[in-house]
């Protein structure tokens, strides 16, 4: 093309990790160009070509012991003029082995565009303030075959087992022969393809004379061909399976904003402020289940992707008396006075799982965000840094912290508040304790469904740097004593222990650390 036409190159790579059990094959071709013309106009492309072969000896079923395959070409090609206006436009087209041969490729488009308000002559004006102003635009689709578990390769191929001890029959005299049934863990699917995401993003540039720099991110996802079993097929038909298909859909939606500062004063101090704060929810648009129109509460249609369910823990039953002139609870273990009581929501009698409610946030936090500043005057310096989250629930984990059942401590917040029949606390931060593990209370309910935002103080650090007078003396470039530390200051809601240690409150707890330290350069 020309003396700037680019490079190619291959490379072939066995991991160290994986010479002895199995190998990998990896091609990659680049040809990349770029170009300029009239000192305005930018042209550039650039191609890819991958091609991947993987083989791993001890996979433990005849579909992990075949080799993994996969190609792709992908593509870039820009445009810009005058350092005002950008485009730009991407694709890839890839082949997955876990697809049939008619839905085996994908081809995903992208494309985006921006514009440089600020270097624009009617912007003139406005460059003693705002220095920087940027509109930039991305749509796109995105494939994904990494659907399903690592086992689920060839969907267009049946898994039948010829030989299940399972399913074996004995016949003749005292049953002394058997034979090994057939079963099939999997039907073939010839429709099943890649899971689809349509993306779109709206992005803002600014930044002012006075060292304020801000960058915000919009963005929109619709993932369609989402791979679901199948709910509506019925029973007696005799599947010994599930079926799948891609049925189901999901949209998220978010945020992204981050603000940077820094100024230097007159009179020496100088100053560094940022922040990032990011929102991102999602919900299900389509998903695969019974029809609960008479039981809204059930479907999983409008809610988060990890919206948790569970039981509305109502209070402690008060005594068996009020166990027996309550819905029937059975969950494997006998329910007395000082266990928990969960809330009927359909008022047929008992308490199953068509008693499941959403409920709290969800387990992913929807916001996440995080502060900090940098300020120095003369010799001294100081800075920190806080972050935190937001719109999260997580679980207390009752299983390992039940004492008397396999552990040996006993959280001390729940040795001073528990029901017991001296101080029968149907309000009680813990129910009855028993020597076994009960089921009753165990389940996954509001009781145990905790609010997980918190601000922490993650670093903070003091500093003083010697004057220059000093560090001559001493034949030193420069000397600077400090003292630092970690994880000093937490508000939360949850006060039961560290919030980041999740549902056990037995697991290392995140330590708060201190250090003091000198740094000299000579």
């Amino acid at each position: 093309l020309n003396e700037n036409s680019g490079t190619e190159y291959l490379t072939y790579d066995i991991p160290e990790s994986s010479r002895i059990q199995s190998s990998a094959f990896y091609f990659e071709s680049v040809l990349n160009y770029d170009r300029t013309f009239n000192d305005k106009h930018k042209l550039g492309g650039l191609l890819v070509y991958t091609q991947r072969s993987g083989l791993d000896a001890a996979g433990k079923s005849l579909l992990l012991s075949l080799p993994h395959r996969n190609i792709g070409l992908s593509g870039r090609f820009s445009y810009s003029y005058d350092e005002r206006y950008f485009t730009e436009f991407d694709f890839g087209y890839n082949g997955s082995e876990r697809f049939y041969k008619d839905k085996r490729f994908g081809f995903f488009p992208s494309v985006g565009a921006a514009w440089t308000v600020s270097n624009e002559k009617f912007w003139e004006p406005l460059k003693n303030t705002i220095i920087n102003f940027k509109i930039r635009a991305t749509y796109g689709l995105v494939g994904n075959d990494e659907i399903g578990s690592a086992s689920d390769r060839f969907y267009y191929l049946s898994n039948v087992n010829m030989s299940d001890p399972g399913l074996a029959f004995q016949f003749g005299r005292n049953f002394a022969n058997r034979k090994n049934g057939v079963s099939i863990s999997r039907y073939s699917n010839k429709d099943i393809t890649w899971e689809t995401s349509k993306k779109g993003n709206l992005g803002l540039e600014l930044g002012l004379l006075n060292g304020l720099n801000i960058t915000a991110d919009f963005y929109t996802q619709r993932t369609t061909n989402i791979l679901m079993d199948r709910a509506a097929i019925p029973t007696f038909i005799g599947l010994s399976a599930p079926v799948r298909a891609n049925v189901g859909e999901a949209s998220s939606k978010g945020m992204d904003i981050s603000v940077n500062y820094n100024h230097a004063f007159s009179n020496g101090a100088w100053l560094q402020v940022m922040g990032n704060f990011t929102y991102a929810t999602s919900k299900y648009r389509v998903y695969e289940e019974p029809d609960y129109t008479d039981e809204p509460w059930l479907s999983n249609v409008g809610l988060s992707i990890s919206q948790p369910r569970g039981f509305i823990a109502e209070r402690l039953f008060v005594d068996d008396k009020d166990v027996a002139n309550s819905p029937l609870q059975q969950f494997g273990s006998q329910v007395i006075g000082g266990d928990i009581k969960y809330k009927d929501i359909n008022n047929d009698g008992q308490i199953t799982d068509l008693d499941k409610v959403p409920i709290g946030f969800p387990t992913t936090p929807e916001i996440v965000y995080g502060f900090g500043f940098s300020f120095g005057y003369k010799n001294f310096d100081i800075s920190s840094f806080f972050q935190g989250l937001a719109h999260e629930s997580f679980w207390i984990n009752p299983t390992d912290i039940n004492p008397f059942n396999g552990n040996t401590q006993l959280i001390k917040a729940f040795a001073e508040d528990h029901y017991s029949p001296q101080d029968p606390d149907i309000y009680a931060l813990f129910p009855r304790f028993s020597t076994g593990s009960n089921a009753n209370n165990m389940q996954l309910s509001t009781w145990w469904l905790r609010n997980g935002a918190f601000l922490r103080l993650k670093q903070a650090e003091i500093g003083y740097t010697l004057p220059r007078k000093i560090t001559n003396r001493l034949r030193m470039e420069n000397m600077r004593v400090y003292v630092n530390g970690s994880n000093l200051f937490l508000l939360s809601y949850f006060k039961l222990w560290d919030i980041e240690m999740g549902g056990n409150g037995f697991g290392y707890p995140v330590q708060r650390v201190y250090n003091m330290g000198i740094s000299v350069n000579f």
